[in-house]
């Protein structure tokens, strides 16, 4: 915080009629509503996690702050925090509610001492719905004269205007109007091999940096067409120590980042000249900068081991749970809240389980796990409405690419990875860096609609990630070959141990009621733990034939496991329904590599409950079931000597 001297003067409200902008506001509910005087009028904006901002209009000294969020008299509350900045991209927080308590009736009042042109407010929550408010703020202090701004200097990890440079070459001054909601932003725009931007005298600190970080954007929407920039100090001839690959991402603007490293620590300490190189441009593609920073990054945490397998049950019947392992929420694309979505997904849709997994790429501060509100607020969210025995209510991110690689979803990780961090669209370094946490799950998410990429083909198969990679969806709606099962089969006949789920991706709510796709897990007791270690064993299947329960074991063992070698394979397949359906089980098949059926039974009831011995074929068998309108189960494999793992 930027300390003044006090004044004998008495603090003036600098906020009524100043300009203000938010993320997003409900009709007749505009950001000016919040500053105009009136008790009558208020902002709001949807979901919670959205922001309103205030400008000054000129840098100044601010010693009082006063919002009020609540109704008075009301019991609702909601949570916030206030930031503050010079100029519009560096901002300190100045004040947190974080108490989930009924406000003062005049709301809360913060002393402060600092200097800033804009005041941002960040509603993290509200008790009565997913609509934050705003009912008034005020800002009282004293405008400030030019020789009362402080400096902001060009120290790690401050963010630097791009348009503040000392020397461009190449590049031009522009405007955008795409980066925040009513606002129009200087920028700097080139892209021909040779450009550069050199900033004198950047203060890495003595601790040094290891990240490049900046706002780019791209005139051609073209994901395929690309810039390569190199980071080199001291010289634009100078030594190298980072170099980033740039193509547009979810949308035009974004903040990506890359490593810096070189021998020499010196290079990344203390204080050098920076220049940016642009050393390959695609034709028809333009680079956009707003700012760049250079920063030391947060270490991932210490890799846990995999934990133990618990014991079967006692009678060695595993219960059947299902849910939905894919979910967005209004905190990156979808609509809603978590809290929301875990209470439709039980109380409405009946589901066992629900994992929020909202895209890496779109919580706040997505280049810094560890100080991401959005991703504390879904685990305490999900602690909150997990209830052991009748609801889990689950986390995880889903790691999202644009250069048509695929999308992975990550569950018991304390951190999550965003493909912003541009090393990791180098495939190997993303598995590279999962690969210690054995405790961890993976999911390879819908890779009929991964691109020209797709997954890299589940190539080059590698033994260590079959360790932590446990899953993979299907769907029988959106791709139809090999009877909705053939990038399960393909990713089975490369050897690797994965079990099908299905999943709805919700992005318009309807969690569990948009389709009836669901995952069935077998487990002995309705918690995490036993939820997680049927995942790591691979009890786990894909339905779209709701409340359809299979039990399917080949020489006495279940889904999931792997048995020697045998000439011989005792299959038992048990199926039912676990509700009133109406259903009718009318055909089953075991199914062995490239899909072959090499055995079908014919059925018509409510239940199946089938013995059979086979000849063993191949290196994997897993049962299909079907309903009478042609939906299925189909179950994970039992593995026959797989040498391979």
């Amino acid at each position: 915080m930027n300390e003044y001297n006090e004044t004998a003067t008495q603090p003036v409200l600098l906020s009524l009629g100043k300009t203000v902008t938010a993320e997003h506001a409900v009709d007749g509910a505009g950001p000016e509503r919040a500053i105009d005087g009136r008790e009558d009028t208020y902002w709001a904006g949807a979901p919670y996690y959205v922001w309103w901002k205030l400008d000054l209009a000129a840098c100044c000294r601010v010693e009082r702050l006063r919002i009020r969020t609540g109704e008075a008299g009301s019991d609702a509350y909601a949570t916030y925090y206030i930031e503050y900045s010079e100029d519009g991209l560096n901002w300190e927080t100045v004040a947190e509610r974080t108490e989930r308590a009924p406000h003062d009736a005049d709301g809360e009042q913060y002393e402060a001492s600092f200097a800033a042109r804009y005041i941002r407010v960040t509603v993290t929550y509200c008790s009565a719905g997913e609509t934050a408010t705003i009912r008034s703020f005020e800002a009282y202090g004293h405008p400030s004269d030019a020789s009362a701004q402080p400096a902001g200097g060009r120290r790690s990890p401050r963010k630097l205007a791009a348009v503040s440079c000392d020397e461009a070459r190449g590049f031009e001054p522009a405007v955008s109007d795409e980066i925040e909601p009513g606002q129009t932003d200087p920028v700097l725009g080139g892209g021909t091999a040779g450009s550069y931007i050199l900033f004198r005298g950047v203060d890495f600190t003595p601790e040094g940096v290891d990240q490049l970080r900046g706002q780019f954007g791209f005139e051609n929407l073209d994901k395929a067409k690309r810039i390569t920039m190199e980071v080199r100090v001291d010289a634009l001839t100078g030594e190298k120590v980072g170099e980033i690959v740039l193509f547009k991402q979810w949308k035009r603007w974004s903040i990506l980042a890359c490593g810096l490293s070189h021998a020499d620590p010196a290079l990344l300490a203390g204080v050098h000249d920076v220049y940016l190189v642009i050393t390959d441009a695609d034709p028809e593609q333009r680079l956009l900068l707003q700012w760049v920073a250079f920063v030391r990054k947060t270490a991932l945490p210490a890799p846990r081991p995999r934990p133990a397998a618990l014991p079967a049950p006692a009678d060695g019947e595993y219960r059947i749970y299902f849910g939905n392992l894919h979910s967005h929420t209004g905190f990156s694309d979808g609509i809603g809240v978590p809290e929301y979505a875990y209470d439709y997904a039980r109380y409405t849709a009946g589901l066992d389980f629900l994992a929020i997994t909202e895209h890496s790429n779109l919580y706040d501060h997505y280049l810094d796990w560890d100080k991401s509100r959005k991703w504390v607020d879904i685990q305490r969210t999900a602690d909150e409405k997990t209830e052991d025995g009748a609801f889990l209510a689950l986390f995880g991110a889903e790691t999202t690419w644009y250069n048509q690689f695929g999308h992975m979803n990550t569950y018991n990780m304390d951190f999550f990875i965003n493909a912003y961090e541009t090393e990791f669209n180098d495939i190997p370094t993303y598995y590279d860096t999962v690969k210690p946490y054995k405790d961890s799950i993976q999911q390879w998410n819908h890779p009929w609609s991964c691109g020209q990429r797709h997954l890299d083909g589940f190539e080059p198969y590698d033994p260590e990630l079959d360790e932590v990679l446990h899953m993979i969806e299907i769907n029988t709606i959106e791709s139809k070959e090999l009877g909705g099962l053939y990038y399960y089969v393909m990713a089975l006949d490369k050897g690797w141990h994965v079990a099908p789920v299905g999943s709805q991706d919700n992005h318009h709510g309807q969690w569990g009621t948009e389709n009836t796709l669901r995952t069935g897990v077998l487990v002995e007791r309705l918690t995490r733990e036993h939820f997680f270690d049927a995942v790591r064993h691979h009890r786990v299947y894909f339905t779209s034939a709701l409340h359809l329960k299979v039990w399917f074991k080949v020489n006495g063992a279940i889904m999931g496991s792997t048995i020697e070698r045998t000439d011989t394979l005792e299959i038992e397949i048990k199926a039912l329904f676990g509700a009133e359906t109406g259903g009718r089980i009318i055909r089953a098949e075991i199914v062995g590599e490239q899909g072959r059926v090499l055995h079908a039974i014919e059925n018509d009831g409510e239940r199946l409950d089938y013995r059979a011995a086979l000849p063993r074929e191949g290196r994997y068998v897993f049962a299909k079931v079907y309903q009478q309108d042609g939906e299925f189960a189909a179950t994970a494999p039992v593995w026959i000597d797989a040498t391979n793992r």
